[in-house]
């Protein structure tokens, strides 16, 4: 081992309080220098592929990449038939992966598991949804391939990060579509486009071939038109995958028997006072007509409960922190099986080493990671405390209720250029983000409009109980048909 190396882990081992003497180093020398010449045969060298497709030019700016005519893999299957698009930052063999970012590129070679498992069911994908850039922000105004265009007002932000999922199922150019939610990046754009989208409890669906944003709460989750579709395609993702350590082996029964006709015998609701009480007025009205409606029509029964956001809401802007530590790591997240990717690895590399994020993803991130680092993991902990005492919580809260209605947003989807960074943020994040700390199933459906913008409700159940919130979704449907 040359000098330079033995100087180095020296430095290495004295930082991290190892010992250094020369007999412990020469022994440490030896397996190093054994071990390193081992690793041309275990690491898989990163390939440079071509995509098969082109960049869409459909209406809405909705789709990046897609292929020439829609990718099938199968005729049969609970899903036969149903077209959908893919958040660009799933893996899908062949296309173009960009995270929303123009340079940021690699093409994978493998599907990601969830596109595997729909293609098996029988859908078939026509490629690549637009977002915001590496996931990052909740209203769908930054990707750098340029806004989507809300198909329900073109002067309405569609919400993000998975905001060409939520357009492209509401300018029905698919039937449903894949979006991930980090902070409510799949129920936003969902509610402001006025469609469905079901965040399911954390590590309920695989994420490999998935690029993370903050791993302890990304989900993968469907929009769709219908609660019913969406049930569906999440059933046909979730459960347990090798190439995903982290995900669940929790089985949690069908997600859509008892959908077609709804029933809400011995279900209770628990209408959120807090939630409400944060919120718009034009928004908080049909929610309130939607817990009476619920009680009145199908002998739901509804009590009032309050949920203390106080504590929580303060660590919602430590969320992102996790991001500066992946990015750190390459892609790399231990222990959990969705960065092991030496193409993805090789991206991220090039794109840290030869270019800038941008300002809107830097002042987003930076805050979270400096601190993280500044206090050597504090702020972390006090994340990771508070959502766990929320958890807390809504577990003695749900000893007394089924599920939590709350609104989606606290505010009618937004006009571009009115939400800040993080200056009136919460007015469309707010009701979202502590539900992702809590890790638990959270599903938006539309249940009125005010001048043609729609209004949202969310139903929230305890974790691993999605089929509680799907079907609380559904009746909300059924009464607002």
């Amino acid at each position: 081992m040359s000098q330079d190396r033995t100087d180095g882990l020296v430095s290495f081992g004295t930082e991290l309080s190892f010992t250094t003497d020369e007999e412990t180093l020469q022994s440490v020398r030896e397996t190093t220098e054994n071990a390193e010449a081992q690793l041309d045969n275990l690491v898989v060298d990163a390939e440079t592929n071509e995509s098969v497709g082109s960049f869409s030019d459909d209406e809405y700016n909705a789709l990046l990449d897609v292929y020439d005519e829609p990718r099938r893999e199968s005729d049969t299957g609970p899903l036969a038939g149903l077209r959908f698009a893919v958040k660009d930052c799933i893996a899908v063999e062949g296309l173009r992966m960009t995270c929303g970012v123009e340079d940021f590129s690699y093409v994978p070679s493998t599907d990601a598991v969830v596109v595997e498992r729909l293609l098996s069911a029988g859908a078939e994908t026509v490629g690549k949804a637009n977002m915001e850039p590496f996931a990052f922000g909740p209203t769908g105004e930054h990707s750098e391939y340029g806004p989507p265009t809300n198909p329900v007002d073109a002067d309405r932000v569609p919400g993000g990060s998975s905001s060409g999922s939520g357009v492209a199922v509401a300018g029905g150019l698919v039937d449903f579509a894949l979006g991930t939610d980090t902070g409510g990046s799949v129920r936003l754009p969902a509610a402001c486009c006025g469609v469905v989208g079901i965040k399911p409890t954390h590590s309920l669906v695989p994420r490999h071939g998935f690029v993370d944003l903050v791993p302890w709460t990304d989900t993968i989750g469907p929009i769709a038109r219908d609660v019913q579709t969406a049930a569906a395609v999440l059933e046909t993702m979730a459960g347990h995958d090798f190439r995903d350590p982290a995900s669940s082996h929790v089985d949690v029964g069908s997600l859509t028997d008892g959908l077609e006709e709804p029933d809400g015998s011995g279900l209770t609701v628990g209408v959120t006072e807090s939630f409400l009480e944060s919120s718009d007025d034009e928004v908080v009205e049909p929610i309130a007509d939607v817990a009476d409606g619920l009680a009145d029509e199908f002998d739901v029964t509804v009590e009032r409960v309050t949920v203390d956001l106080s504590e929580i809401s303060k660590v919602y802007p430590l969320l992102v922190g996790d991001f500066g530590w992946l990015i750190r790591q390459r892609g790399v997240i231990r222990g959990e099986g969705t960065g092991y990717d030496e193409e993805l690895r090789a991206a991220i590399a090039d794109y840290v080493e030869n270019h800038e994020f941008n300002e809107y993803v830097t002042s987003r991130a930076l805050p979270a990671a400096f601190l993280d680092e500044d206090t050597e993991g504090r702020s972390y902990v006090a994340l990771r405390r508070k959502a766990i005492e929320f958890q807390q919580q809504l577990a003695e809260i749900f000893a007394d209720v089924d599920v939590l209605l709350t609104p989606t947003t606290r505010i009618l989807p937004p006009e571009y250029e009115t939400i800040g960074v993080y200056k009136k943020s919460l007015g469309v994040t707010g009701n979202t983000v502590p539900f992702s700390l809590a890790q638990t199933p959270a599903v938006t459906v539309p249940v009125d409009d005010v001048d043609g913008i729609p209004v949202s409700a969310q139903v929230v159940a305890p974790q691993f109980e999605d089929a509680l919130a799907i079907r609380g979704a559904r009746l909300i449907e059924e009464l607002t048909a």
